[in-house]
């Protein structure tokens, strides 16, 4: 059995994996392809990133309804074979420059991909014992934020040096893959099945919990969990307000203009080689199981860091070297607070909901919502004061900063209502041991 769970764990990783590759150039890359390819701005980037950030939403949150209809594993090649398709039909449209055509076409395919995650984080969750959670998903992280960083750091080169449809010809390719390896999993699954079919029924494709966890918390456990988790999933769509800014934002700065694409993207995937980082060290610790106020210190750090990886690329007065050197060490600390947020936020949800479909629909749904939020205040800006940068970062560090103040008093609020204020003020944030 554990030579099994092995076996599709490391399917249910590459699949991950490559599946990072095809969203990370589906989005964070982008903005330098369409920059690049149509002399897209700001506005246009924006623009295009709120409506991808739209459909995500939707897709998340039809995630459950269609795994529990068809399953997990079918519902999953299902998603990749249409996102395949869309991309081979985006590789077509931008060959082309038909740039209106690719920008519908990426959204929808966005959506697509927002369905895929929660199947793909439940599936993890469930492929193993309780007590190994924390491990498997410390891995699923890292696999993930690895593959995105380097298919951002190379995306560069392919934008620069390949032709035109190469860059969706990538993503397709990853698609493929994905739902190769899922379909090998689901038939893995079957035959296990049919193994214990004599001794014990099937469980169902429809139930839509993963069996994370083999026994009920203890109560007092399971409500700091949930104070744990309250705390992390309202900083969780903050972090994707940040990132799903930056990532239009970055094209159009002065320092990055200076740059060829390749140089360009090398230097944009500083963070994500940074949150990678923070998932190694949140998937093989647990100090920060006890500490949920490392979420509101890793908020308040993530602001400051989005401020410096932008406005030093915005300044003329400074020399090039001086701004990317500043612009790097803020999106190591951007990084690092990032991938805290995220860990906190997957973890627990999988704890408290035992590895449910529906709360990893949430979870992504969390995600679209700041991939919405930041790019349409973004936009905003733009419509109100065409080509000026910095009313679009005043907006969004504003969404940010009030995300924080809510995320401070909510915790008190929450503490409080749990019953879990202590006098002793070393110990006023509890500990989810």
């Amino acid at each position: 059995m554990a030579l099994r769970n092995s076996s599709r764990l490391i399917s249910l990783y590459t699949a991950e994996a490559v599946n990072s590759i095809s969203c990370t150039l589906l989005t964070v890359g982008l903005p330098f392809y369409t920059s690049h390819r149509f002399g897209w701005g700001v506005r246009e980037n924006f623009a295009v990133a709120a409506c991808q950030g739209t459909l995500y939403v939707f897709g998340a949150l039809s995630a459950k309804r269609i795994s529990r209809r068809w399953g997990r594993e079918p519902s999953l090649v299902a998603l990749c074979s249409c996102m395949m398709a869309f991309a081979f039909a985006v590789g077509i449209c931008a060959s082309y420059s038909l740039a209106f055509p690719t920008a519908l076409l990426v959204a929808i395919e966005t959506g697509l991909m927002g369905a895929s995650w929660p199947m793909l984080e439940s599936l993890v969750s469930a492929a193993g014992e309780q007590s190994q959670l924390s491990r498997r998903l410390g891995i699923y992280n890292i696999t993930w934020a690895s593959a995105g960083a380097i298919a951002l750091a190379a995306s560069g080169a392919i934008i620069q040096h390949a032709p035109a449809g190469a860059y969706f010809g990538t993503i397709a390719a990853g698609h493929l893959l994905a739902g190769m390896l899922v379909l090998r999993c689901a038939r893995s699954v079957t035959a296990r099945l049919e193994d214990r079919v004599l001794t014990q029924p099937p469980a169902s494709a429809e139930d839509e919990h993963s069996g994370v966890l083999e026994a009920p918390l203890d109560a007092d456990v399971a409500r700091r969990h949930r104070l744990a988790l309250w705390l992390s999933r309202i900083a969780l769509p903050s972090t994707y307000v940040i990132i799903f800014s930056l990532s239009p934002l970055l094209p159009s700065l002065h320092a990055i203009k200076q740059l060829s694409p390749t140089s360009a993207t090398l230097l944009a995937s500083i963070w994500l080689i940074a949150r990678a980082a923070a998932f190694i060290i949140t998937g093989n610790t647990t100090f920060w199981h006890k500490r949920p106020i490392l979420m509101l210190f890793a908020s308040i750090t993530m602001l400051f860091a989005f401020l410096g990886a932008v406005v030093p690329g915005t300044l003329t007065g400074i020399g090039l070297p001086q701004a990317l050197l500043f612009m790097a060490i803020a999106q190591i600390v951007l990084g690092f607070s990032i991938g805290t947020i995220y860990s906190a936020s997957l973890y627990f949800g999988m704890v408290v909901s035992d590895g449910s479909t529906e709360h990893g629909g949430y979870h992504e749904a969390l995600i679209g919502l700041g991939q919405i939020l930041g790019p349409i205040v973004g936009t905003t800006m733009q419509w109100i004061h065409p080509g000026a940068l910095w009313p679009a970062v005043l907006g969004i560090s504003t969404v940010v900063a009030v995300t924080v103040v809510i995320e401070a008093v909510a915790g008190i609020r929450i503490a409080g209502g749990m019953g879990l204020r202590t006098k002793d003020k070393e110990q006023a944030l509890p500990e989810i041991s």
